[in-house]
């Protein structure tokens, strides 16, 4: 093997336990907030939940194309063996350890046919910012411009770099542009809708909806109608991946 060869290997040996390592601190930064904000935090049906504070605006907004009569974001077959749904608010760090255990069984499922999963976006933690509203508005916009598949890998990007919920500054408009073009969407579709907050009342109504369906936190993940087992959230994540099997 030439010098060249073995330098690009250790080059990418390096990277990717660069990777790693990164990936390692996020989730050990998400799991100590999440232990921070202890507080609020309770359990339901043996999954942790950040409590809802959020009521129904009844606002008669409009839904983007695509989008669910439950005001979710569904990706795979209709006729798949199981049925997953995940009520969860892009800045609640217990749904982004969620995503970082699960999100790879998920898409394994959905890719093989056993799982339609149904991801509601809401906006439970409003008390800490905007990002919560800007990030649900801007997972519609992307959906009603490039359906659910571009808005699904938009949603693992924004999770991927899920700010922490006592920032200083929480990303702008830019920001989730960006997020969507990497996702694979045209800039031009989806600036406007972005910037001016075109779903935000689709967002206040899933909110409002998943209160009213008993829904007091995120995330809540059902499996086939059941809330998913588990005592810690890494419970949750190894239950539903095994209930996918």
């Amino acid at each position: 093997m030439s010098k060249r060869n073995k330098a690009a290997e250790r080059a990418a040996r390096a990277a990717a336990l660069k990777a790693e390592r990164e990936r390692q601190e996020r989730l050990r930064r998400i799991l100590t907030i999440g232990a921070v904000v202890a507080g609020i935090v309770i359990i339901i049906g043996g999954g942790f939940f950040i409590q809802s504070q959020r009521d129904s605006t009844g606002n008669d907004a409009a839904a983007p194309a695509g989008a669910t009569a439950a005001y979710g974001v569904a990706v795979g077959d209709a006729g798949a063996t199981h049925e997953v749904v995940i009520y969860e608010d892009f800045l609640c760090p217990v749904c982004g350890v969620l995503e970082a255990e699960a999100g790879e069984a998920l898409t394994s499922a959905v890719e093989e046919g056993r799982a339609r999963v149904e991801f509601r976006p809401v906006n439970f933690l409003s008390r800490f910012g905007d990002f919560s509203m800007d990030a649900a508005n801007a997972f519609a916009v992307v959906l009603d411009a490039e359906g659910p598949e571009v808005a699904k890998t938009f949603h693992d990007l924004v999770y991927a770099d899920q700010p922490a919920e006592d920032a200083d500054d929480f990303p702008d408009s830019d920001w989730f542009i960006d997020k969507a073009v990497e996702a694979g969407a045209s800039e031009e579709a989806v600036r406007t809708g972005i910037e001016e907050g075109t779903f935000e009342g689709w967002v206040d109504n899933a909110t409002g909806a998943a209160s009213e369906a008993g829904v007091n936190g995120t995330p809540t993940v059902l499996l086939d109608g059941e809330p998913v087992p588990g005592s810690t959230i890494g419970e949750v994540a190894a239950n539903l991946e095994a209930g996918l099997q």
